[in-house]
Parts: C-alpha cells; structure tokens; sequence
C-alpha cells in the first residue's frame, strides 16, 4: 500500500496530508482492519516539499511532517519505521529515478554529466510537467539510467539513500515511474543525445534492481509492462498496476497488490472508508488463494459478498463479511477445526476486536448473523 503524506505546492510550499506521527495512527487502525496481515506500506511525498519535490535528490526528509518532540525529520521518519513493525507493517519509501527539476540541489550537477537527457538537437527531453494541477508549474526533464550509471551517480545516490534510512531493514523500495522509455515522446529512447538505446537504459535499470537486491532491497515499481519492453521478471516482485507479462506466472515470482489503499487513507484517514470491503473482499481471497499449501477443504467460503475465509497469516482465525447482511447462514468449518466445539466471534473495527460473542458448532459447521458491511473474526473458544 502507499501512503501519501504531502504534495508541493507553488512557491516551495507543501500541502500535508498526514504527518509521520498521523501516519502511524492510519497505519495502527489497518492493522485492526487486516487482521494482523504483514503489510508492506510505502510513504509518498517523505522529501523536500512533498511529492515529486526537487528530483531526484533525497537528500532531505520533509520538515513539515516531523514530531515535535524530534530534532529532525529524519528522527521521526526512523521512528516510525521503527514503530510500524509492532503492527505488522513494514514502512519504506516511494522515490523516482527518471525525473529531475530545475530547483534540484542536483541539477547542475546532473546537466554538466549528461544525466539530464537530451535529444539529437541537444535539447532537453522535458517529462511531465509537476504541480500543474495546483498552480505555477514545476517542468521536469527526463534522466538517462544508462549515463546516471555510467558516471558513478546512481549507486552514489542510493549508497547516500541506504546511509541514511534504514532501508535495509525494511527489505524494500518502491520506485516509481521507472519507465524504460520516454513517456512523452512517443516510447523514444530517454537519451539520443547521447546515442542511446532502450536496451542501453533496460541494461542500466538490470543493474540498478541488482544493486538494491545485493543490498538486500527488493524494488518494486508502478507498473510492469506500460512503457517497458522488458518487464523484469525475477528482478520486480511486485507492480503498483500490474498486467502479467506472461500467462501462469505465480504470485510467489511477480505480482500486483489487491488493495492499493492510497486513495482511500488520502480522501478519509479518520474512518478508512472502502478499505474494510476491499480487504475483506479482495486481499483475504488473494492471500488465500496465493498461499495455501496445505489440502483445501471441500466447505463453501464465499456466497457472492458474504465470505468467512481463513486467515493464513493467523493459527485458526476465520474473517468474515457481508457487503448487504444476512441472518442465520450455516458455514461449514474448514479442516483442522473437527474439534472445534465453540466459537468465539468478534465484530473487527479500527480500534481492535469489540462485541465478542460465543457460538456452538453443530456437525462442523456454524451458524452466524453479519450485518451489512460487518468484518467478523472467528476463532476456537479457549478453555
């Protein structure tokens, strides 16, 4: 999932949504919602102004989004990648390597080593324009993976980036817009000036993935196959949007995420609207489907919005849910819960398990109530 916490706006100003310590508390509610699922969530708008903010230095966190009690906003960005892990969440950072702007602490560096692409003619290959959509614009300009490589930058760039974060710990990156070609000049090559080809930007961006891996970083990207002839299979496990680059590649290799999460926590962080559905509709079947190994039992899980589905990640746990409510369905138990004689079911919130309730099992299988839009955890009644 990501998490966006601030935008640039005109004037190096910057729009916060959530600050780090806000980030925490969003990240506290999902892990109540998820059940306790290991969750991977990447900040966006962590530097500068916000995000896409003096590209491509990551030199700075964003002041605006630190504790008070913090000296820095290093300290408090540390601190909540510390504190997220007690809620089975693993926080890390949403970054860019093809673009750059004029406002850059980098910029006349990067012009100077031909970094900053150009065309035939010599002139600067721009990109998308930032902050257009907020007032005076921000123009960026395409890098060149190949050249930033070539030159020493790169690795300088991420070896700077892994000193000061502990990314390393999180196991992860998310790098977004990693593009093998020009997005706005027709699928061109990112640098003709310099006479090279896709291949030549494919082969730097090889070696970038296998930069981070070595250091024990998985890097993820926004997308698999747009605008990339080569979809890196076995060096991406996961894309933001994600078509599969072949048929049957196995979620274990490459896949998407089932519940993005980013708009949902930017339009409502108080009450996560959507995301109780999507989880319970969507990721529960998913992790279902992806990670069992065991001999699946013959009992019905899903009856169109209404599910009760085992949670993998949790020794005898069920999730349950209704999208419209129904009263007094019978649910056949899955393996392994034979001599399971009661349940112990609890209405799952923001704020933890509430309303726990017993109920007998008859032959294997219960009988429940779930109201509409209801999230349900059951478990065996401990004696």
């Amino acid at each position: 999932m990501k998490i966006f916490l601030a935008e640039k706006q005109p004037n190096e100003g910057c729009k916060v949504h959530l600050t780090f310590e806000q980030a925490l508390e969003v990240i506290r509610k999902l892990d109540n919602l998820t059940c306790g699922i290991p969750k991977i969530v990447y900040l966006v708008g962590w530097q500068h102004n916000g995000h896409d903010s003096m590209e491509p230095d990551w030199s700075e966190v964003n002041p605006r989004l630190k504790r008070p009690q913090d000296a820095t906003a290093l300290d408090s960005l540390k601190w909540l990648m510390t504190e997220a892990f007690k809620y089975n969440t693993t926080v890390s950072l949403h970054i860019n390597m093809l673009d750059a702007t004029a406002d850059s602490p980098l910029w006349d560096t990067y012009l100077q080593h031909d970094i900053v692409a150009k065309d035939k003619t010599g002139t600067l290959l721009k990109g998308e324009v930032f902050g257009s959509w907020v007032g005076p614009d921000t123009q960026s300009y395409q890098l060149s993976y190949d050249q930033e490589w070539k030159t020493g930058y790169a690795r300088k760039r991420i070896d700077a980036l892994l000193a000061m974060v502990p990314i390393q710990k999180a196991g992860t990156i998310h790098i977004d817009a990693f593009h093998s070609v020009a997005p706005l000049h027709c699928n061109e090559p990112i640098s003709p000036f310099l006479g090279n080809t896709t291949q030549d930007e494919i082969a730097a961006q090889r070696k970038i993935f296998r930069y981070f891996r070595d250091k024990g970083v998985d890097v993820t990207c926004e997308g698999s196959t747009f605008l990339r002839p080569d979809a890196f299979v076995g060096l991406q496990p996961m894309a933001w949007h994600y078509d599969p680059p072949a048929p049957n590649i196995p979620a274990s290799l490459y896949c998407g995420t089932p519940m993005a999460a980013e708009e949902q926590i930017k339009q409502d962080p108080q009450n996560l609207s959507g995301l109780k559905e999507a989880f319970c509709l969507k990721v529960a079947p998913w992790y279902y489907e992806n990670n069992m190994t065991a001999t699946k039992g013959s009992q019905k899980m899903r009856d169109e919005d209404d599910i009760v589905m085992p949670a993998l990640w949790r020794k005898q746990v069920l999730v349950a849910y209704s999208k419209n409510g129904y009263e007094n369905k019978t649910w056949q138990l899955p393996p392994g819960w034979g001599g399971v004689t009661n349940v112990q079911v609890a209405e799952i919130t923001l704020q933890g398990p509430t309303d726990v309730k017993e109920f007998p099992t008859t032959n294997g299988s219960v009988t429940l109530s779930d109201h509409a839009g209801q999230e349900l955890e059951i478990q065996p009644t401990a004696h």
